[in-house]
């Protein structure tokens, strides 16, 4: 009997990354490769709880096999639900926080993203092409014009609602302006925006009405961003998220069941935590994680990205994780943040694990949109960022990548039985 643990990606407010229907997408694959039509399938969903004072609780989602009217338990999903400990402190803030706080964010690492796109340009670094690092930089940029628009925007309301109260021509107000710096300053900044708030408040009602979840898209992507920067940058949370892993990995190895078979489905930045769970600092791989995961599944990982924009991430790692027998990586071409681990951006085997001694993934390609040399318009429209949502759709029905997962271990299962 097999055991999955399901670690989903950050974006989960953009799309439905839940138990509930990577379960079905992951049944549906069993179902579809399966070569007896007779036999068929159900989920069953259950919580239960983990941890030491057993205060944290995952959904587990059970696989049963129904032939000759016998049925069979094969296989249990256990979700490892992250994103609440990453974003939660972040979310609480107020959107002009927000703003605010990504624009600085941006400010500080705008330079080095450019820097090392253009670098890219001149040296080879991974597997990431010049067309993908370059759409990476177009989308840090529009990222950047929607902040900085907003940070206008905050700035407006003031000075709208200053003319209104004709606030400059209050005494001590008026003192203040005329013999202090900081008063002085605030003057011309005051003066800079005064002709045009109301321009600025007016285009942004008009941008409101062409996309009305302009608030929610900007909410979405400063949390994730700024959540991303800081657990790159920092290591914010990173011993918070590995340490829940451990636990949960625990849980799995004392249940009753006794499963013969651990294995890691990561998405997105959900394959980043099962890297640095896989792969951690020197001297802290735990005995679980060494002695009881038997297969990691890595889907759009990000591992290119992140070994170009923090070169010394992956440095003073280990791996020993001696029962891991498969990694399997799920990449595809059209996705800039998805990682083939070769040195080039061609497609083929694998090459680099994230250690020396480290299990090297098989690559299985899987492509939804044609790869082109040079696109215009899927550059402008970023084809290449939407192309990291493509593994599986909102529909349950949909195809999905985990049917070329399931196809390809029924392959390397047979290929062992012979």
């Amino acid at each position: 009997m097999e055991a999955i643990i399901y670690m989903p990606g950050l974006g989960s407010g953009l799309s439905d990354q839940s138990l509930n229907t990577f379960a079905y997408r992951y049944v549906k694959a069993v179902d579809i490769n399966e070569p007896n039509e007779k036999k068929k399938y159900s989920i069953k969903i259950r919580e239960e709880n983990f941890g030491i004072d057993g205060s944290l609780k995952t959904q587990v989602a059970g696989l049963f096999e129904e032939l000759n009217q016998e049925t069979k338990h094969i296989i249990d999903i256990y979700e490892y639900s992250y994103i609440e400990e990453l974003t939660t402190e972040f979310r609480k803030t107020s959107i002009i926080y927000k703003t605010f706080l990504l624009s600085v964010i941006l400010s500080l690492n705008g330079p080095k993203v450019m820097w090392h796109t253009i670098r890219k340009l001149f040296k080879q670094r991974g597997g990431i092409s010049e067309g993908h690092s370059g759409q990476f930089l177009y989308a840090a940029f529009i990222l950047g014009i929607l902040t900085l628009f907003g940070v206008l925007l905050v700035a407006s309301f003031p000075v709208a609602i200053g003319d209104l109260v004709d606030v400059k021509n209050l005494p001590q107000f008026k003192h203040f302006l005329e013999n202090y710096k900081l008063g002085q300053a605030i003057e011309s900044f005051y003066s800079l925006l005064r002709g045009k708030a109301e321009y600025l408040i007016g285009f942004f009602a008009l941008f409101y009405l062409v996309m009305p979840d302009i608030k929610f898209f900007i909410t979405e992507m400063a949390t994730q961003f700024i959540c991303m920067i800081r657990y790159f940058s920092a290591g914010k949370n990173r011993l918070n998220l590995t340490g829940k892993f451990e636990e949960l990995l625990e849980k799995v190895c004392e249940d009753e069941n006794d499963y013969d078979q651990v294995t890691i489905i990561a998405y997105s930045f959900g394959t980043m935590v099962a890297l640095d769970t896989m792969f951690p600092m020197v001297g802290a791989t735990s005995h679980r994680v060494a002695a009881k995961i038997t297969h990691l599944v890595t889907i759009g990982c990000p591992y290119d990205f992140v070994r170009l924009y923090w070169k010394s991430y992956y440095e003073e790692r280990e791996f020993k994780a001696i029962n891991l027998r498969k990694w399997y990586n799920i990449y595809s071409a059209a996705d800039i943040l998805s990682s083939n681990f070769r040195k080039d951006h061609q497609v083929g085997p694998a090459n680099l694990s994230v250690t020396a001694n480290g299990v090297t993934p098989e690559n299985l390609p899987f492509n939804v949109l044609p790869k082109k040399r040079f696109n215009l318009i899927g550059f402008i429209m970023l084809s290449g960022i939407r192309a990291h949502g493509m593994y599986w759709e909102d529909q349950l029905n949909s195809s999905s990548c985990l049917t070329t997962l399931v196809a390809k271990r029924h392959e390397t299962e047979e290929k062992q039985a012979t």
